[in-house]
C-alpha cells in the first residue's frame, strides 16, 4: 500500500490538477528544485516555510493540522 497523504498534500495535488500544473511547473513557479518541491508536496520532507510558499502559490490553506499525516 502506498503512502497516506495528509489533507494538505491532497489539497496540493487537487490544486495542481485544477490548474493543469506539473510538479516542474510548481517548482519553477516558487523557485525551488523540483525534487525538493515534490518531497514537500508528497509529505516526504516537511518544511513549514516551503509548505507556506507552496500554499500561497496555489492559493490553498495551510494550518498546523493539515501538515500532520493521519494515523
Amino acid at each position: 500500500m502506498g503512502r497516506i497523504l495528509s489533507p494538505w498534500c491532497k489539497s496540493v495535488k487537487i490544486a495542481m490538477i485544477e490548474k493543469d500544473m506539473t510538479m516542474r511547473d510548481l517548482a519553477e513557479g516558487i523557485g525551488m528544485a523540483r525534487e525538493y518541491t515534490s518531497a514537500v508536496a508528497n509529505g516526504r520532507g516537511l518544511s513549514e516555510s516551503a509548505a507556506k510558499t507552496i500554499s500561497d502559490y496555489l492559493g490553498i490553506e495551510l494550518t498546523e493540522l493539515t501538515l500532520t499525516v493521519p494515523k
